[in-house]
This record gives C-alpha cells, sequence and structure tokens, in this order.
C-alpha cells in the first residue's frame, strides 16, 4: 500500500494517482479534510479513515511526504483562538506519531531528511562540500556588515530564506520573490530590531535551470527568462508567455555532483534551482524535497509524473 500525504487541492498528487499501479491511499491534511477524517492508535496500529476509505499503518509499504503538517490558508492562520491553536497542534503532534510508526516503509523523502534538506544554510554547505558552484552572500541583521558586502558585490539582490505567502495592504497575496539590492534601499534599516536578511551576489544569467531528480532519473529544463522582463530577476514572477521552456541535456560532470547532493542529504526527489551564467558556468541557488513540477511538464512533455507514479510503484513491495 502506498501512502500519499497531501491537501485535498494539491493538482499534482491527482496527476501522479492516476498513473500508479498499486493501490494507494491519499490522506489530505488540510483542515476541512481533516475535520471529516477518524484516526486510532493503540500502541501498535494507526487505523485512519477518510473519503469512506480505511488504512492500517503495518499495511503501508511506500510513503510519499508532498505535505506533512496541518495545511492551512491565510485566512485559517488569522485564527487565534485556543481551541483551534489546540485542534491543530494535536493532530501534527498525531501526524508525526504516525511517520514515527511508518520508519520501516519507504519514503520519497523522508520527513527526517526533508525538513533538513529544506534549510537554505544547510544546501548552501552540503553544495559547497559536493563541488557545485554558490553566489557570495552574506546573512545579517548589521546594517555596517550588509553595507561591507554591498561595497565588495555592488550588483547584488535580496533572497528570502523563508517561502511564505502574505497580504499586502490592498488585500492581494503575494509571494516574496528576489529583487536586486543596493546601498540606497538600506536607508529603512535600522540598527536595532530588525531581522536577518540575506544579500546574495546577483549573477548574470544566460538562461535558468529547473532540474528535477526523481530517484535515479534526471530532468533538466532551461527556463529562458531574460527574455521577459517581468521573470528576468526572478522567474518565479511567471510570465509563461513571454518565457520560453525546453528540455536540455545535462552534462555529466552536474549530474554527478547532483546525484552527491541527493546522496549526502537522504533525498530521492529534488527540484533544484540553477543560473546559468555567459560562461555557460551552472551556479546552485537552491533545491525543493517538495518542489513542483507540474508547469514544466505541461511546456516541454517531460513525464516526471510517471516517474514518480513509477518510483512509488516500484518500491511499494
Amino acid at each position: 500500500m502506498i501512502l500519499i500525504l497531501t491537501d485535498s487541492f494539491d493538482v499534482h498528487s491527482d496527476i501522479v494517482s492516476k498513473k500508479i499501479e498499486k493501490n494507494y491511499f491519499r490522506l489530505n491534511l488540510d483542515i476541512e479534510a481533516l475535520k471529516d477524517t477518524k484516526v486510532s492508535f493503540n500502541g501498535e496500529d494507526w487505523e485512519i479513515i477518510q473519503n469512506g476509505k480505511t488504512i492500517i499503518s503495518s499495511q503501508v509499504k511506500c510513503v510519499w511526504p508532498r505535505r506533512v503538517s496541518v495545511q492551512m490558508t491565510l485566512e485559517q492562520q488569522k485564527d487565534l483562538s485556543n481551541g483551534f491553536r489546540l485542534w491543530r497542534s494535536e493532530w501534527n503532534k498525531s501526524l508525526f506519531g504516525l511517520y514515527h510508526s511508518l520508519s520501516n516503509a519507504t519514503w520519497f523523502n523522508h520527513v527526517r531528511y526533508a525538513t533538513l534538506a529544506d534549510n537554505k544554510y544547510y544546501q548552501l554547505t552540503v553544495s559547497k562540500k559536493v563541488g557545485l558552484k554558490c553566489p557570495k552572500f552574506i546573512t545579517s541583521n548589521v546594517l555596517t556588515d550588509i553595507k561591507a558586502f554591498l561595497k565588495e558585490q555592488p550588483d547584488s539582490v535580496v533572497k528570502f530564506m523563508s517561502q511564505d505567502m502574505y497580504y499586502a495592504e490592498n488585500g492581494e497575496v503575494l509571494g516574496l520573490y528576489v529583487n536586486k539590492i543596493n546601498a540606497t534601499d538600506l536607508e529603512k534599516f535600522s540598527s536595532e530590531n530588525e531581522n536577518p536578511i540575506t544579500v546574495q551576489q546577483y549573477i548574470n544569467k544566460k538562461y535558468e535551470v529547473r532540474y528535477t531528480v526523481v530517484g535515479d532519473k534526471h530532468y533538466a529544463c532551461a527556463i529562458e527568462s531574460q527574455e521577459s522582463e517581468r521573470a528576468k530577476i526572478d522567474w518565479r514572477r511567471y510570465d509563461v508567455p513571454n518565457t520560453p521552456h525546453r528540455e536540455i541535456k545535462i552534462c555529466e560532470v552536474i549530474k554527478d555532483k547532483v546525484s552527491a547532493l541527493m546522496l549526502e542529504m537522504n533525498l530521492q526527489y529534488g527540484a533544484l534551482d540553477f543560473i546559468v551564467d555567459e560562461n555557460d558556468d551552472w551556479w546552485f541557488l537552491e533545491i525543493n524535497s517538495a518542489g513542483q513540477w507540474l508547469w514544466i511538464e505541461d511546456l516541454t512533455g517531460i513525464d516526471i509524473s510517471g516517474s514518480i507514479a513509477k518510483w512509488l510503484t516500484t518500491h511499494s513491495g
């Protein structure tokens, strides 16, 4: 039995589920789904009932953790009532108790490894260890140190180490994107009580790469972000009609280094971001242990979903 941990709105899981050749149980972790979920644990087995289907933890041979904790919308995050906070906390504690019981199952990224792997400082340490090229950076809340870095690297960007969404003053939902920064931008940065910020050397881009690993399968898609004014600094400001995507061949040197990175991090799946500069050098930016891929699949025809389904099927006993 394959256990898919996700939420009710995950289209990626929808697509993969249709291609899985063995029985699977989809456990949705959004609040509305959990309100209609029954769970019991007797010290040996977990029994879970959701959407009229039942699973026993000892039946699970393979786990795909797209999501691992209670999933909340921005509106739901505003609920600070004691009752809701307790409900959410007890569900999360129960979920991680379930994951401990599934330690002998095969994981498509175990939660313990994925949690560490998604820390960008850890990523930078491992990427350097395996020989990947990385931009220079500083993380600091000391204004003089940031200014000194900008003096050395005047062409730099500010990069957020978290990927939270937030409400703008006009009510629009926005993400945290990479933006260019200079010394003038720091005038509002206080010398006290500021959170650390990360300023990173800007690499002039020929194009960007979304690099996806599924087990021993490696896929690379060039993102021609420089053809779009909107996506030029950060392609996540999606301007798909003006940003061509194409599958590219991966050189063995990069493939070997990415394989070493995945092995060091104990990951079976990863969505990596690279910049390819004007000299065709590859610069590693980050890896996401549960990164999205469907837009790559739609634009290039690369069957990443099929590879994931095959991996899950093969490792489900």
